[in-house]
């Protein structure tokens, strides 16, 4: 009996043990420093549209990552991103506005973040608003985008000719 017990009670310690190894809490510090490694991130992915440099919003996510839009196939890949961005750029997207919203299952590896965006013409103007979530994945070059879900608010607005 007293074996019986030593191994349930050996179990359970490797069990909690191992669920707080899963679900690490990370200290304000943390958290801080990650918040301002994706503003980075996104403010730079805004900048592409503005700058009209595709690579900004090309490096902006990991080399297997997806962009998962409302109403579409996955689009998965370098090659799949530098077609997104032309499809915004025709549209007349010259900078999108991120906000953070909150972060979610921060581990050493992946953070999800929730939030909305403005994407807006060369003047300014809105052309839309929507939310979105995003996984980001810790790679060898920093925090990149690796699974980008999103959708708009109501359609996006005419481009006027």
């Amino acid at each position: 009996m007293k074996k019986s017990n030593v191994f349930i009670a050996t179990c359970l310690l490797l069990c909690l043990g191992w669920q707080t190894t899963i679900g690490q809490t990370h200290d304000k510090a943390d958290t801080t420093a990650i918040l301002q490694a994706l503003s980075k991130v996104n403010t730079d992915y805004g900048n592409a549209f503005a700058k009209a440099d595709s690579s900004l919003l090309i490096n902006a996510y990991a080399s297997d990552a997806c962009i998962m839009p409302a109403n579409a196939p996955a689009m998965c890949g370098p090659l799949a991103f530098l077609t997104f961005y032309k499809l915004g750029y025709k549209m007349g997207v010259r900078n999108i506005k991120f906000k953070t919203l909150a972060l979610f299952g921060i581990t050493r590896d992946f953070v999800t973040e929730q939030g909305v965006f403005d994407f807006q013409n060369s003047d300014g103007v809105s052309l839309g608003t929507g939310k979105y979530l995003v996984v980001w994945k810790q790679t060898p070059s920093g925090w990149k985008m690796y699974r980008d879900m999103f959708n708009n608010d109501a359609p996006p607005a005419k481009v006027q000719k």
